[in-house]
């Protein structure tokens, strides 16, 4: 290696090393800000001051202050003390970053399909229905408790709910995240995020047309042999700066190529918690059984139309499993069949005029009382 050349790979590796904490600040950021407004809660309710909390979780006061104030990340064992503090489970203490708009329709796909759920929808709404047995009963009791908020004093009793929800399961329900071993029966595919990924690029190598070696890959992406191979063989995965690279040469969403653990089933209904607060869905009994509802334009739509491609999975599963590692939350075609289910409210002024307030409703509600009128969001 000539000498210009020396100083070119130690500025990109230096550039890259700029691009990949910038993005690991970022995608924090959104889990700390979480966690400190509940913290925050959990406090007011109980009516703790900061020393007391601190003191009742065993932990430095100034480490309550950080976390609080959103200057650092929590460690897992100050985690595990103060749920026990608070008296609710550790899951509902972790966050994930469901703020990169680049990752969210990957999300939603990652989940499913590892923990069962599948998407449906028709002209009346869209939801995600659960397919396994755990996920069944679990959004059961979760609809069942949200139907029941009426109060202030019925929203507090929801949210304790929610923070100690657990549940037994069996893993053998949960293939993706956990192999059979004969020594110990089920355990946890770990590190999950390698696994996922070393079965993901050799996957997205053959589907190119012409199908990309490893050496094709490596190239295009400007990365060496040796650090492709490491990603296939699990040893690590890549950071933002390399995803970008990898995403671009492979003709996919960055997304595609992020797997996010969600951990046991009970860690990972409490994401679940998470993800449809974040983004509008919430848990309805249906004749059918228990839903994810989509009360929102833009989650509606979106799942409308995976629905209609979920549809097409058996008869064409390369054009399904490329859609999915194209798929833009944000960007989809909703023309597609699409049945539009929201308008814009109006308010009736006194002289007989129209007053469009920037509310939206959906006309199609069947099944909670609420909303029998239509959805009233911001």
């Amino acid at each position: 290696m000539t000498a210009v050349d020396c100083v070119g790979a130690i500025s990109e590796a230096l550039s890259s090393y700029v691009v990949d904490r910038e993005w690991e600040q970022t995608s924090k950021r959104w889990g700390r800000q979480q966690l400190s407004q509940k913290l925050l809660r959990l406090r007011s309710t109980r009516k703790w001051t900061r020393k007391v909390a601190a003191q009742a979780a065993g932990i430095p006061e100034s480490a309550l202050r950080n976390y609080e104030l959103m200057k650092s990340a929590p460690k897992e064992e100050h985690l595990d003390r103060l749920a026990n503090a608070f008296g609710i489970r550790a899951e509902s203490l972790h966050y994930y970053d469901f703020s990169d708009t680049d990752l969210i329709a990957q999300a939603f796909f990652q989940f499913a399909a590892t923990y069962g759920f599948e998407p449906v929808a028709n002209e009346r709404y869209s939801a995600l229905k659960p397919t396994s047995p755990f996920m069944k009963a679990f959004l059961k009791k979760w609809a069942a408790q949200y139907a029941q908020i009426e109060s202030d004093s019925d929203r507090d009793d929801y949210e304790r709910w929610k923070d100690n929800y657990a549940a037994d399961f069996d893993p053998s329900q949960f293939p993706l995240r956990y192999e059979y071993d004969p020594r110990e029966s089920w355990v946890p595919i770990t590190p999950w995020q390698n696994r996922m990924q070393s079965k993901k690029l050799p996957e997205l190598r053959a589907r190119c047309t012409p199908a990309k070696t490893q050496l094709d890959l490596a190239r295009e992406a400007d990365l060496s042999l040796a650090t492709l191979r490491s990603y296939e063989q699990g040893a690590r995965v890549p950071k933002y700066a390399a995803l970008q690279k990898l995403s671009s040469a492979l003709e996919v969403k960055r997304g595609a190529l992020v797997f996010t653990d969600f951990g046991s089933p009970v860690q990972a209904a409490h994401a679940l918690f998470q993800l449809s607060a974040s983004y509008g869905l919430i848990p309805v009994q249906l004749e059918e059984g228990p839903a994810l509802l989509a009360r929102a334009p833009v989650p509606d739509s979106f799942l409308f139309e995976w629905a209609k491609r979920y549809e097409t999975r058996v008869k064409r599963a390369d054009e399904y499993d490329e859609w999915l590692d194209q798929f833009d939350y944000f960007e989809h075609d909703k023309s597609d069949g699409y049945v539009e289910k929201f308008r814009r409210h109006e308010i009736r002024q006194p002289n007989g005029s129209s007053l469009i307030d920037g509310y939206v409703y959906s006309d199609f509600c069947p099944f909670d009382e609420r909303f029998k009128k239509g959805y009233a969001l911001p």
